[in-house]
């Protein structure tokens, strides 16, 4: 699982930021050899200062880092690959 930002500038020049959250190096291993990678291995979109007030309020990190892998590509993302 992992969380990613996506940056586009006005210019069109376009970004990614990902973290994997794993707890270990060989379930990460696993998840990316594994068949429940779904159509969005890399991760979903978040807002940095949702998560940011979430924290604040006491969200843990795991329930931050739960991966949601229904959550749709982000448009960003999509418009690199069209």
């Amino acid at each position: 699982m992992s969380a990613s930002l996506y940056y586009a500038d006005p210019d069109g020049n376009q970004m990614e930021f990902s973290v994997d959250c794993f707890p270990t190096k060989e379930e990460c291993t696993a998840y990316f050899h594994g068949k429940d990678i779904g159509s969005n291995p890399v991760g979903t979109e978040y807002d940095p200062e949702e998560w940011l007030t979430k924290i604040r309020s006491g969200t843990s990190e795991a329930e931050l880092m739960k991966f949601d892998h229904s959550a749709p590509v982000s448009p960003i993302r999509g418009a690199m690959t069209a």
